[in-house]
């Protein structure tokens, strides 16, 4: 089928940041991951994050307390604990994974199923390099939050490498679309998107827009994500914010196509990153911003009410470097598809990571 028409929108600009202050050589000084966070541009909110006790600390605070109200939340500066030590991937059990009876995501005709370029394997080294901190933070105030943050979900070693392979591998894209209200959109950040709703639909049967199967690296992420949250998925949406001006406005991803009580798990790899929160109603309770500092190989897990009741987003930031997100989530009906694809891909032109930056192929796929 033919994607829709393309809208009237004027070329994005392109955006040519390199990780290579990122990717440094092994042995080499690490910058301290509770260095302070850089200034807001703009209207960004608020102050800065500092760091408090975590939720694990047991100590109950009674809800809207002036201790409460100034609770911000720096959530990468926490030492590992000996149950949170990275743990081996189990490659005998991705042998199997996803299974036939896979409750979300029904398996393509092949794996590299509507993928419009070939998206190479990933190598050897970094599938051994990949482990994981399985025991999470879980935090649930002020309220109606609920979360899970996994620090350093994936080790460093291994993110690095899963950061430079996603980099080169992936189909990227930077949509330009119109609302309903007429006005012209230019996406500031670069997406691609994996996977296919519940439905029993089959995969060449779309009027829209056909979908991508997952590849090995993300279906292999999505599994150990699966193991650790208790829920099943069937998209990976795949954000890449080239620099501090990249972003993405607050807003919920609680849209009915994903169910009732979204889960959406959400891994950042590359620079630190300011991740916010804020309360539907924090105009009439009060409930301050939450403000997180995301490193490399961290994970938020958003569930419950969380996409009801509050509104996350990732601001602008004058000295950012690169960062990718990988978010996994679960559309229940046809129209998920079609969103995904259609806000993710769009008509535009795909770019690649070639040299460092990213590069305009042309419109393909």
């Amino acid at each position: 089928m033919k994607p829709p028409a393309a809208s009237p929108t004027a070329t994005s600009t392109k955006r040519q940041t390199s990780l290579a202050g990122f990717f440094t050589p092994a042995g080499s000084a690490k910058k301290s991951r509770t260095e302070a966070a850089p200034r807001p541009v703009g209207r960004d909110d608020d102050d800065e994050p500092v760091a408090i006790a975590g939720p694990s600390s047991g100590t109950k605070r009674k809800l809207g307390s002036a201790e409460d109200s100034a609770v911000v939340r720096n959530i990468g500066v926490e030492e590992e604990t000996p149950e949170e030590r990275p743990s081996p991937t189990d490659e005998d059990t991705f042998i199997n994974y996803p299974p036939r009876t896979h409750p979300s995501y029904r398996l393509p005709p092949r794996p590299d199923y509507n993928h419009p370029i070939p998206i190479m394997p990933p190598p050897p080294s970094l599938i051994s390099s990949l482990r994981f901190n399985t025991s999470p933070r879980i935090i649930t105030s002020p309220a109606d939050l609920d979360l899970l943050y996994f620090n350093r979900f994936i080790d460093p070693s291994g993110a690095r490498q899963l950061t430079k392979y996603l980099l080169e591998a992936m189909p990227w894209y930077r949509v330009n679309y119109r609302t309903r209200m007429g006005q012209d959109i230019k996406t500031p950040r670069y997406t691609t998107v994996f996977g296919k709703d519940a439905t029993p639909l089959p995969w060449d049967q779309y009027p829209k827009w056909s979908p991508r199967a997952i590849p090995e690296i993300l279906l292999r992420l999505m599994q150990k994500v699966e193991q650790v949250t208790g829920e099943t998925y069937n998209f990976s949406l795949v954000n890449y914010y080239s620099s501090g001006t990249d972003s993405i406005s607050y807003h919920s991803d609680s849209e009915r196509f994903l169910g009732p009580n979204p889960c959406i798990a959400s891994i950042s790899l590359g620079a630190p990153r300011d991740f916010f929160l804020r309360h539907t109603e924090h105009k009439t309770n009060g409930l301050p911003v939450q403000k997180f500092n995301l490193h490399d190989g961290d994970m938020v897990v958003m569930r419950g009410k969380t996409q009801h009741k509050w509104e996350h987003s990732i601001p602008k930031r004058a000295k950012a470097e690169g960062r990718i997100n990988i978010t996994f989530r679960k559309g229940v009906v046809q129209y998920a598809t079609e969103n995904y694809l259609t806000y993710n891909v769009g008509t535009g032109p795909m770019f690649r990571w070639e040299g460092g930056k990213m590069v305009e192929k042309g419109y393909v796929g």
